[in-house]
């Protein structure tokens, strides 16, 4: 075999040239080296993320089978409830169409031992203001006496319960966002320290007027929030988490109580749709306050109707008594 002897290649240019452009050659190598490590870690990295990502895909995946299981077995069981429901409920209906009372008097709630038709009776009695708690109470008694009805009759604490859970699922039930609400915005305190933040509102689009005047069961409530200390930030709070529930509101309808008043404020300052209005209310009364408070004539006799009603209060005239002034009275 030929031996080939290769001969070694010989560079023309000088040697501080070749030195340089060998020394940028072995650069760009040790750059393309350097670019291929971080790639490799980058990838190695990535792997083992997906291997992570891939076990713990396949446990979730276990948990939704678990918990697809047991949601199969409640669904089976909650339609095997259902079909015993619609059954008693059924029997109730022609048992009291059998009687001869309309049938909300024979469909009993689950877990309940009053009838829909009793407990209609007795929240609306209340919510209609005929009676109050004990009222619905006594009415229910003499209706049921009245026409000889097979029925028992609540006690005061079950109808403030049912009216409680009425108020709770109105207060709690999600609310429709719209641009045009009103929201009428006060504090009320009955006993001890805490106090309540009220909101209570009513769309632009649903006002009754000119047909007839506001009532208490055009309302629907907002929020009720319980506090123990109020200031301007607080109340702010309070409306920018209420706005969540029903959207911005356009109109806000309060007083011009400090920490009222700077909530209210600082919200419209956020929200520049918004417009802060006085109660008329409140605002008369703030007239009337202004005008009389000095006059001779309004101390003489706002003194003269206490002294009145001291005299009368224990007596047949009682009745005729004035009504007491409160400290913020005119």
């Amino acid at each position: 075999m030929k031996e080939i002897r290769k001969e070694e290649k010989q560079y023309k240019s000088p040697q501080r040239k070749l030195v340089k452009f060998f020394e940028k050659s072995r650069d760009q190598w040790k750059d393309k080296c350097l670019d291929a490590k971080t790639k490799i870690r980058r990838l190695s990295c990535r792997i083992r993320f997906l291997e992570d990502s891939k076990k713990k895909l396949k446990d979730q995946l276990k948990e939704l089978k678990a918990e697809n299981s047991r949601m199969r077995s409640e669904r089976q069981k909650n339609e095997k409830d259902f079909e015993e429901l619609t059954k008693k409920t059924d029997a109730d209906k022609e048992e009291a169409e059998l009687s001869g009372y309309p049938e909300e008097f024979g469909i009993v709630p689950s877990r309940h031992t009053y009838s829909v038709g009793q407990i209609m009776l007795t929240v609306l009695s209340v919510l209609s203001g005929a009676t109050g708690f004990r009222g619905a109470e006594t009415v229910t008694k003499i209706f049921v006496s009245l026409l000889k009805l097979p029925f028992s009759c609540p006690s005061h604490s079950s109808v403030r319960l049912w009216l409680m859970r009425l108020g709770y699922y109105k207060l709690t039930r999600p609310k429709e966002k719209a641009d045009d609400w009103v929201w009428i915005v006060d504090h009320t305190v009955q006993t001890g320290a805490e106090k309540c933040l009220v909101i209570l509102g009513i769309r632009l689009s649903h006002l009754p007027f000119p047909e007839r005047c506001l009532r208490l069961e055009d309302l629907e409530p907002v929020d009720l929030i319980p506090v123990s200390k109020s200031d301007g930030k607080v109340v702010w709070r309070q409306l920018e988490d209420a706005a969540e529930k029903t959207g911005v509101p356009r109109v806000i309808l309060g007083d011009h109580g400090s920490d009222l008043k700077a909530g209210i404020e600082k919200f419209c300052q956020n929200h520049s749709e918004t417009v802060y209005l006085y109660d008329i209310k409140h605002k008369t009364a703030a007239v009337l306050k202004k005008e009389l408070e000095n006059d001779e004539a309004w101390q003489e006799f706002a003194q003269s109707a206490a002294q009145t009603k001291l005299k009368l209060q224990q007596t047949s005239l009682a009745p005729l008594t004035p009504p007491s002034q409160r400290s913020n009275d005119i």
